[in-house]
């Protein structure tokens, strides 16, 4: 078995990982992109669409399906994903056609192509191509994302993103039994433990609740895909008294895991949620949110873009409002100048933000206690191989697991 690593090494986006069986069989793991800071888009390195024998998607996140359309452009290789992943995707890919149209390679004909044509496979499914088994088991990062196990004249685990961790929407990975040649894992958090989810989630609450009962607006910058529905799920759960309000795309991606509910673990709180939660319905609606004592749950997450800007414009100055963020805010990013800085970048202006800032980072992410746990269980006797991190959490999770 040949592994060729196309991107996502010593690096978060980009994913891409190309392996070759001794049969001969070519099989693409994820084709990401990466959007740096200044939005930049960067592709993983080429592959030939012509040659896979198949291309396994793990999930809808761009850093792992950004890339994806540009296989269908002159080819159409055979795509294995699950259902969730499709629909997800078809939406943040799309997404990315209407803001950066003019920066890619695609368009919406090759998305269509994409994922009009793909293998829809379930759990713990085994499909064969060529010398080789694929199976994916649930990784419980977003809804539908996948861990793919590959056996053939060797045995591969790629965990893809994944969490052992309980939140209200996932329940959390499957953990394989081992017995693999080799593991590819995710690094995200290889250096740093996560707070309890549950201790989180009641300070996320207390904030809001503080902020609304002030009187002022509590925004949530928070990304579309799985963290918007959690955050309506956590209030729900805790009983939060006030009106909550969802802006964004964030609405629709809510109302597709309402559909999907064979793959979303927490779709009885996510029904109760979306019953207390009001949708954001135009311009007026959001003029007058702005200054209104509620929770506004917008993306985008690190307010690159999307409603969450126009929020963060209008309760900036407000002492009385607060901007919560509930992710990572990645550096040279808007959301991390209002986090670090207090300073809000948006449309050519630098505003002080005067509201309250604070962060409760509710990962999607294994962190590092997980990823040990995760490591001793799966990899005894394997070779491993950290991806998807920093250089330094990389190298770091890689020395332990040597040791």
């Amino acid at each position: 078995m040949e592994i060729r690593f196309l991107g996502g090494a010593r690096e978060v986006g980009r994913s891409a990982i190309l392996v070759k069986s001794r049969g001969g069989a070519r099989i693409l793991l994820d084709y990401g992109v990466k959007v740096d800071p200044e939005d930049e888009i960067h592709f993983p390195m080429h592959v030939s669409p012509k040659d896979l024998d198949a291309v396994v998607l793990t999930h809808a996140h761009l850093d792992h399906s950004g890339a994806i359309p540009m296989l269908f452009v002159s080819a159409s290789p055979r795509l294995i994903a699950t259902e969730a992943t499709y629909r997800q995707s078809e939406y943040l890919l799309n997404d990315m056609i209407k803001l950066n149209g003019d920066r890619l390679f695609f368009g919406e004909l090759e998305v269509r192509k994409a994922l009009g044509k793909g293998e829809r496979v379930n759990f713990n499914e085994t499909v064969r191509v060529k010398d080789v088994e694929i199976e994916l088991i649930d990784a419980g990062h977003i809804p539908g994302s996948a861990q793919v196990i590959l056996n053939s004249d060797k045995t591969l685990l790629y965990t893809g993103d994944f969490t052992t961790v309980k939140t209200r929407l996932m329940d959390g990975a499957d953990v394989p039994s081992g017995g693999f040649d080799v593991v590819i894992t995710e690094s995200t958090y290889a250096r740093e433990d996560h707070q309890p989810r549950r201790e989180l989630e009641r300070a996320l609450v207390d904030q809001l609740r503080e902020t609304v009962e002030s009187g002022g607006t509590a925004l949530v910058p928070a990304f579309s895909v799985s963290r918007s529905q959690e955050v309506a799920m956590i209030l729900r759960a805790l009983n939060f008294p006030h009106d909550v309000y969802m802006d964004g795309m964030a609405k629709e991606l809510t109302n597709l895991y309402l559909e999907l509910e064979e793959f979303v673990d927490g779709i009885d709180l996510l029904g109760q949620a979306v019953k207390r939660v009001r949708y954001v319905r135009g311009r007026r609606m959001r003029e007058r949110l702005s200054s209104e004592a509620a929770v506004v749950i917008s993306p985008a997450g690190m307010l690159q873009g999307g409603p969450a800007v126009y929020y963060a414009r209008a309760v900036a100055e407000r002492e009385d409002s607060s901007i919560t963020f509930v992710s990572f805010q990645v550096p040279g990013t808007p959301g991390e100048a209002v986090l670090s800085r207090r300073v809000l970048e948006a449309d050519g202006e630098s505003i002080t933000v005067r509201s309250k800032v604070s962060q409760f980072r509710l990962s999607g992410h294994a962190g590092r206690k997980e990823l040990h746990d995760y490591l001793r269980r799966t990899a005894e006797g394997a070779r491993v191989f950290a991806v998807h991190g920093e250089p330094e959490s990389c190298a770091e999770l890689a020395r332990w697991a040597r040791e």
